[in-house]
């Protein structure tokens, strides 16, 4: 067992089960008050050191540590916030509250980068003060090179927190930290630089600081924005929606499959489809055994639509078989779905949807196309065809 499970485990208050909402409240505030402790530990041994050398860069990467202080008690009160039951003015929950506490976080990080850019430009053509270079000798440089494992231990932990419990806003810390670490190597450089006779490295390096805090914001902000606008879901999950959904006897195929991520909650909806020769009940029966299933196994809250769908026959495979054929010169990942035909013989319509990226701008290619290859079997079938966008990366 890890050092991180353990402590995990041994903090874990009795009765809180594993995967529940209580426990992964519990790993988030966890990482807050480690990342509080040892934030403060560290800013007092960098302020000190930095003042006792007169190092712009070392302080200011102290109180870039301090910083970090605030943002873990963001990611607090992000993950209390995130623990509340829906109420009458949040129906889905307060999950998102994780992905705004991720958004401060950046916000946050950014002030602190410019504030430390100010002052490496202070420091290279404002200021006549200089480093302290009789108090650079090693022991003192050693000590600063300490703290940068310090930080680069914290990052480990929150991320291994971050990826147990899948949460954004925990990485969104580690990426923090470890843009502590980088920040310390080249204070580290900076002090050498002093050390061996050229001080302006000292400012240069300052100016290097607030560029990889900026940097680091700039990648969180991007992935909590991406989050709250409502990113696709992967490839993989959807293949493992359907996947779960067609084990269901009855379950033929699904689409058009959505998915929205409120914190640890997800909302899935998706389209089954389903023998067309069934009864009503049955089909109701099939797709009420669909929601239970990815409900117990993905923990979501699954809400279904049924297609009724011609499965046999010479001329529903006959189709199915051209218009794939067709579509996968543009791309292989293309399918069809939700394939109907009106006559069998002969065939009056075909109908069907083509779910294709929301920038793709060779539907009216490919739809004329899909018209030409069937018009060489079903000369005299109208042809439908909706394009949808797809809800996956």
């Amino acid at each position: 067992m890890s050092f991180t499970n353990f402590l995990v485990q041994k903090t874990l208050p009795r009765g809180v089960e594993v995967n529940s909402p209580a426990y992964r409240g519990h790993v988030g505030v966890l990482e807050g008050w480690v990342s509080i402790l040892g934030n403060f530990i560290l800013f007092v041994i960098k302020f000190i050191f930095g003042w006792i050398a007169n190092s712009i860069a070392l302080i200011a990467d102290a109180f870039h540590t301090l910083s970090d202080v605030a943002t873990s008690v963001v990611v607090i009160l992000g993950f209390k916030v995130s623990q509340k039951p829906a109420d009458k003015e949040h129906p889905f929950g307060h999950g998102r509250a994780e992905t705004i506490a991720t958004l401060t976080i950046a916000i946050l990080m950014a002030i602190v980068a410019l504030e430390f850019f100010k002052g490496g430009i202070d420091r290279l053509f404002f200021s006549d003060s200089d480093i302290d270079v009789s108090k650079l000798d090693w022991f003192f440089i050693g000590i600063v090179s300490l703290t940068a494992l310090g930080k680069a231990w914290m990052a480990m932990f929150a991320y291994q927190l971050g990826d147990l419990i899948d949460s954004d806003a925990l990485r969104g810390d580690a990426v923090h930290h470890k843009s502590d670490v980088y920040t310390t190597l080249l204070v580290i450089a900076g002090l050498l630089g002093a050390r061996f006779g050229i001080p302006h490295v000292d400012g240069i390096m300052g100016l290097g600081v607030a560029v990889m805090i900026l940097h680091a914001a700039y990648e969180i902000a991007r992935e909590a924005i991406d989050d709250l606008l409502g990113k696709p879901a992967t490839q993989e999950f959807i293949q493992e929606i359907s996947t779960l959904a067609i084990s269901v006897p009855g379950a033929k195929q699904v689409h058009d499959v959505v998915v929205h991520n409120y914190g640890d909650q997800r909302f899935i909806s998706l389209h089954v489809e389903i023998d067309e020769d069934a009864t009503p009940a049955v089909m109701h029966n099939i797709a009420d055994n669909v929601e239970h299933k990815l409900a117990h196994d993905l923990k979501a809250q699954v809400v279904t639509h049924i297609d009724p769908v011609a499965v046999s026959g010479k001329a529903i495979g006959e189709i199915r078989e051209i218009v794939e054929k067709t579509i996968s010169a543009y791309n292989e990942q293309f399918k069809v779905q939700d394939l109907r035909i009106v006559g069998e013989d002969p065939v009056e319509s075909i109908l069907f949807e083509l779910p294709v990226p929301a920038d793709c701008e060779k539907k009216d290619e490919i739809e004329a196309s899909i018209r030409e290859a069937l018009a060489l079997a079903y000369e005299r079938a109208a042809v439908i065809i909706e394009f949808k966008s797809q809800m996956t990366e």
